[in-house]
């Protein structure tokens, strides 16, 4: 017994390293599937890039790490980012906002697949917003009645498809799916902000 017990220690350690350290030594397979839709009036002037509201809702492991990631994203692309830690009716520049749903998929410290779904949404004003809520619960007709000013709204879905091989922590698995996941959403945004109306 004296035997025994070190090593089930030793184990119990590395085992519990990967579900608390950050590394990743493993190849990813990630595959995208998209469905975007745009909405404008006015001839639009868009501000990108620019000023822009950022807010990030949903599964709570991912949301942290893929706000980090969109707003590295973001920046690179030139924007001035606000975090917004709470959903307004109403922002006062562009603003983008996204619910990320818990993944699907299967974890262990050598294999790791997902499927991951995302919705985002961009207002070019920040208003509107009502919106974001209402494409969450399925398709939505958009109503630009009373508008006066140039607008234009982008909702997104995307689906990330992920296939991990070789040692991976959890922790670095998330940041992975959220590295991937924000990469993608910014480059849809642009080539729909590129596209005016």
């Amino acid at each position: 017994m004296k035997k025994i017990l070190p090593g089930i220690l030793i184990l119990a350690v590395v085992l519990s390293s990967f579900f608390v350290l950050d590394f990743k030594a493993a190849k990813s397979e990630t595959r995208t599937n998209s469905m975007i839709s745009a909405h404008s009036t006015h001839e639009p002037e868009i501000d990108f890039p620019g000023r822009i509201y950022l807010y990030v809702e949903g599964d709570e492991a991912l949301s942290e790490p893929l706000g980090e990631y969109l707003r590295a994203e973001l920046e690179k692309a030139g924007m001035e980012v606000s975090v917004s830690r709470t959903f307004e009716e109403k922002y006062d520049s562009q603003a983008l906002l996204v619910n990320i749903a818990e993944p699907e998929g299967l974890y262990t410290p050598v294999y790791a697949s997902s499927s991951l779904n995302l919705m985002f949404f961009y207002t070019s004003t920040g208003e509107d917003t009502l919106y974001f809520e209402k494409f969450k619960e399925g398709n939505v007709t958009v109503d630009f009645r009373g508008s006066r000013k140039g607008e234009k709204l982008i909702d997104g879905e995307l689906e990330l498809q992920d296939s991990t091989r070789g040692l991976v922590s959890l922790k670095a698995y998330r940041e992975h799916l959220a590295s991937e996941a924000a990469k993608k959403t910014v480059e849809q945004l642009q080539e729909q902000i590129r596209d005016i109306p």
